[in-house]
């Protein structure tokens, strides 16, 4: 099972490295910047359709996303 908090983090690195406010992420994901809060912050899992969303606000293509995030909790675990 992959852990909540990896799929949080690598989002949130992908939205700094763009220098982009998590207001504006969500307004391009059409998400309520709450839920894309509690998402980076582990408190939240996201569904495929939502990691899609976001991952196309982030200018990335959703599998690199996915891809990162299994790396990721490969690394740790």
């Amino acid at each position: 099972m992959i852990d909540v908090r990896i799929i949080g983090d690598i989002i949130r690195c992908k939205r700094e490295e763009k220098n982009l406010s998590q207001e504006v992420v969500s307004g391009l994901a059409g998400l309520e910047r709450t839920h894309y809060s509690k998402i980076e912050r582990g408190l939240r899992c996201p569904t495929i359709d939502t990691l899609f969303r976001i991952a196309n606000a982030l200018e990335i293509a959703p599998h690199e996303l996915i891809r990162k995030i299994e790396e990721a909790q490969n690394q740790r675990g």
